[in-house]
């Protein structure tokens, strides 16, 4: 079985095809993780409550049982709506805080 960042450095070639008109893109069905997903929420407070810098992640936030069961095209949907997600929910827990601060 290959390893995290070799499935990461695959997607992106293959996204980066697609971009280039190299490759035709495939469907793929897979479930969206929700906004009012708790347990995604608490994962993301907790990596950024951390002290040193967390550099991957994804890593911690995707569901490996499921990520493992997944074809190419669902695993490539699940990380850029994992990433997306993220980077919305780091963005508003940030601008909460920094509105917080600024109210004191």
């Amino acid at each position: 079985m290959t390893n995290k960042s070799d499935v990461l450095k695959i997607i992106a070639q293959k996204a980066k095809h697609r971009l280039a008109g190299r490759e035709q893109p495939t469907l793929a069905k897979i479930k969206i993780i929700s906004n009012e997903d708790e347990e995604f929420k608490n994962k993301v407070e907790f990596l950024l409550s951390q002290e040193t810098l967390v550099t991957n992640p994804v890593h911690y936030l995707i569901d490996e049982k499921i990520f493992a069961k997944m074809n190419d095209s669902e695993r490539e949907r699940y990380l850029l709506s994992t990433l997306d997600k993220y980077n919305s929910l780091r963005h508003q827990m940030e601008k909460s805080q920094d509105e917080t601060l600024f109210c004191i």
